[in-house]
């Protein structure tokens, strides 16, 4: 008999039924195991976490334990991602007994091809993953437990630090401050507009060669205002430019959480939790997912449904790929149904609108290219009477137009895009010739405003993390749900503001610890890739970045202690504020020590030569 072991028990039945007899499905519930609540739980120098049995992962192992011991293999079929593979090594170490043996068992869809497949090709448990999960979840220990209490005590409120949430906050700090400083710059344009062939048109001034880059607007509105004189421009200047808009990619875990926040309005949280439902109803391929490209084995299935819908002579030869972004571990496929024939999901309203929006991507990703063309017309005043500045000034229109829609048969845009580029060039011009001469019926100066920055929406803010190395996509419904729930910043429509309490973190932490710094992180995510292939070693990425934290609460400290020392272990005191008042506190009371001294300490000051020294006063 063989026990198979997943993380859901959502997945039991229908697992259990791809596998039949000599088999017995058990699911973990998620972690069993973490580190404790009311300490630190990691040191050095061996970093050694101490891990403990959670309350329910306490029943599931004596659940599992009952089972395992009727069986003589168990397979840990946990997700096929970090997450998955450091359960299964929990797993694997609080069931290990001399007469089991454990397989490592993955699969990217939950359908009877692929649960089998996966149990016929078991392997080890991948210690580079495993660990990788581990660094991560140490360091956030370190940060969160060594900072958060600095904070707190620096700010008098109670506030937490996170390696990787602290760095969003900073983001909305940085944006939110931005707008506060923004000043508004009004500058002017004009616009001519012109009738050719039964259809009016229009062409803007180009102002770049009356600007610079001290001033790049134009600020005189006269000089715009005289421009609507010019009584015929001939067009100087046709150029024509054809293009192609490739379909876009399948879902990943962040372009899928940018559609459902733009398209459904639901947050990441919430996109992720439907997909984990579509996956474990064996709808679609795992949803935690950096890959943009499908399985080769899948593309015939696309193609398939693209026959069936009709549009078989739109499929795209060669099949599409694309490259995945730098620092992308394309450890599986990209987000697809599993059957693409499938068109209802069975489950409710908010989720089916989800899986409509995963197969249609799907499908449309193998069709081909979009075909446009796109013209540029200048035009230019014969009479150089309308001269600035000796610069005989040009008229630009311009117009696009679709000559073959390719993959948008299937899709009206691209819906991972907040802004689609046919918004911006919806201006179709009629048919003019080099050379011709065109009057214009009427002008208009344009009353221009710069535009302070935008604030983040959820998909633009994941877009930044994204492209700013920061996290990684598994890991942004998490800390997007988390700021919101601390209330650093709060999310007023679409849009996210930053609050007061993201301001005061700003101002404690920015500047003087590692970690708040968009390149430190970018760094440590890497770092965390390399152990997951083997690069680095464990304890090198945890020893560093424990050494870079304490150096900067070291420095922190040791400017504000005035040169006072623990009396038990020599370290750096702190100025704490307690229930009856001020004391000294040791700063390394996070390791446990609980050294403190008086606030009555007088120190006297000796030479440059001599140390200063501390006495209590009685």
């Amino acid at each position: 008999m063989k026990l198979l072991i997943v993380e859901s028990p959502n997945k039991k039945k229908t697992i259990a039924e791809f596998l039949g007899t000599g088999w017995i499905v058990e699911a973990s519930m998620g972690h069993i195991c973490d580190l404790p609540l009311k300490e630190i739980g990691v040191q050095g120098p061996n970093y050694k976490p101490k891990f403990e049995l959670t309350e329910r992962g306490e029943l599931t192992i004596n659940r599992l334990k009952k089972v395992a011991a009727r069986v003589d293999s168990v397979w840990l079929a946990m997700d096929p991602d970090r997450e998955g593979e450091a359960i299964a090594g929990h797993i694997a170490r609080y069931l290990k007994t001399p007469a089991l043996i454990f397989n490592r068992v993955i699969f990217h869809e939950i359908t009877a091809k692929a649960v089998q497949q996966a149990v016929r090709h078991p392997r080890k448990l991948d210690r580079g993953l495993f660990y990788a999960q581990q660094a991560r979840r140490v360091i956030d220990r370190l940060v969160g437990y060594q900072v958060s209490p600095r904070l707190s005590q620096e700010t008098n409120q109670k506030l937490s630090a996170g390696r990787v949430q602290s760095v969003a906050v900073r983001l909305l700090v940085e944006k939110e401050r931005a707008i506060k400083a923004f000043t508004v710059t009004e500058h002017f344009g004009a616009r001519l507009y012109f009738s050719s062939q039964q259809q009016e048109w229009f062409a803007n001034w180009d102002t770049r060669p009356f600007t610079t880059e001290a001033e790049p607007y134009v600020l005189d509105k006269q000089i715009p205002n005289n421009l609507l004189h010019i009584p015929e421009l001939k067009a100087s200047r046709i150029a024509k430019k054809p293009g192609l808009r490739k379909a876009p990619p399948p879902f990943i875990t962040t372009t899928l959480q940018k559609a459902a926040s733009i398209l459904l309005n639901i947050n990441a949280n919430q996109t992720m939790s439907m997909a984990q439902t579509l996956f474990e109803k064996g709808l679609i391929t795992y949803h935690r997912t950096d890959n943009p490209n499908v399985a080769e084995e899948a593309i015939c299935f696309l193609q398939q449904e693209i026959h069936r819908l009709g549009l078989g002579e739109h499929i795209a030869h060669p099949p599409n790929f694309w490259k995945a972004k730098s620092g992308a571990q394309e450890a599986h496929e990209a987000i697809r149904p599993t059957d693409p024939s499938r068109t209802d999901s069975g489950l409710d309203q908010v989720s089916q609108k989800l899986y409509a929006l995963i197969r249609e991507r799907a499908i449309a990703c193998q069709m081909k290219s979009v075909q446009f063309e796109t013209t540029v017309i200048t035009l230019q005043p014969l009479d150089n009477t309308f001269d600035i500045q000796n610069i005989t000034p040009s008229f630009i229109a311009r117009g696009t137009v679709t000559l073959y829609k390719g993959w948008r048969l299937l899709m009206a845009k691209d819906d991972a895009e907040e802004k689609d580029w046919d918004e911006e060039n919806q201006h179709q011009l009629p048919l003019i010739t080099k050379n011709s001469m065109h009057k214009p019926i009427r002008g208009e100066v344009l009353e221009l405003k710069t535009q302070a920055p935008k604030r983040y929406t959820e998909a633009a803010l994941i877009s930044k993390l994204e492209n700013e190395g920061i996290g990684r996509p598994s890991t942004y419904a998490a800390i997007l749900n988390n700021i919101q729930q601390r209330h650093y910043v709060e999310r007023k429509g679409k849009v996210f503001f930053a609050t007061n309490s993201a301001e005061i973190i700003f101002d404690a932490l920015v500047g003087k610890f590692q970690f708040m710094e968009i390149e430190y992180t970018r760094a440590m995510e890497q770092a965390l890739d390399e152990i997951a292939t083997g690069k680095k070693a464990y304890i090198d990425v945890v020893s560093a970045a424990d050494l870079a934290l304490k150096e900067s609460l070291h420095n922190l400290v040791v400017a504000e202690s005035n040169g006072y020392t623990c009396p038990k272990c020599k370290a750096p005191m702190r100025k704490i504020k307690g229930k009856n008042g001020f004391f000294w506190g040791c700063s390394q009371y996070v390791t446990g020590c609980k050294g403190t001294l008086s606030i009555h300490v007088k120190t006297t000051t000796v030479s440059k030569s001599k140390k200063k020294k501390n006495s209590k006063v009685v």
